[in-house]
């Protein structure tokens, strides 16, 4: 009994210091003949006759490297949709002329638009700042209607997601036309524009990997 628990308390001991070290390990493990147990880190100290049944444990070192960082939810989506396959109508039918023309105006457009307001996000919240988005808005939202008669007039699944994006959006456009903030509710309102305006640069950013998609399609 004394032996055993002296066996015990030196295989304890043994694993606990090769657990401290700083590079990766293997213990190996065999009963001999006799019943005795036997530890060792080194294969060729065990004999051949026991190398079958000795098993191996991989112990962590003790630095354990650090987990890579997750990425965000817009990251994901975009990887997500990058490894999409373009819908199987697009693929069978290819795209006319138009319907290329009309997804590259929409290109066009969301990357201009996703810069249209970086300029402004700098600026303190005020009314002169609401003012101006404003105005910037109102140009864009022309162009939005615009396009969204076009492409409501192709029947494609990405032009679906597209006539979704500006249907939306111009009905925010025109909210945010009516609003007139006062001194004390400038602040406010300006922040909640800008961070709509922010919000809608990734639908655009996603929009626009699907279109570019779209566009690698066989003629």
């Amino acid at each position: 009994m004394l032996a055993k628990r002296s066996i015990l308390k030196l295989a304890i001991i043994f694993f606990i210091l090769i657990w401290f070290t700083n590079v990766d390990a293997a213990i190996y493990k065999w009963r001999d003949e006799n019943g005795k147990t036997h530890f060792t880190d080194n294969l060729t100290k065990v004999p051949k006759a026991f190398r079958k049944k000795s098993f191996i444990k991989d112990l962590l070192p003790r630095k354990i490297k650090s987990e890579p960082k997750k990425k965000n939810t817009q990251s994901k989506r975009i990887d997500a949709i990058k490894r999409e396959e373009p819908a199987e109508k697009e693929i069978k039918e290819g795209l006319t002329e138009a319907q290329r023309l009309a997804i590259e105006k929409v290109i066009n457009f969301l990357k201009t638009d996703i810069h249209r307001y970086e300029k402004f996000y700098t600026y303190p919240p005020s009314r002169s700042k609401f003012r101006i988005i404003k105005q910037a808005l109102a140009s864009s939202t022309v162009q939005k209607q615009e396009l969204l008669r076009q492409v409501n007039q192709h029947n494609l699944p990405v032009f679906k997601e597209i006539a979704g994006y500006f249907d939306e959006s111009i009905t925010e456009d025109k909210k945010s036309q009516k609003v007139m903030p006062t001194t004390i509710t400038s602040t406010r309102q300006t922040l909640i524009l800008v961070n709509r305006l922010k919000d809608e640069t990734e639908k655009k950013t996603l929009l626009l990997i699907r279109l570019t998609l779209a566009l690698k399609t066989k003629k």
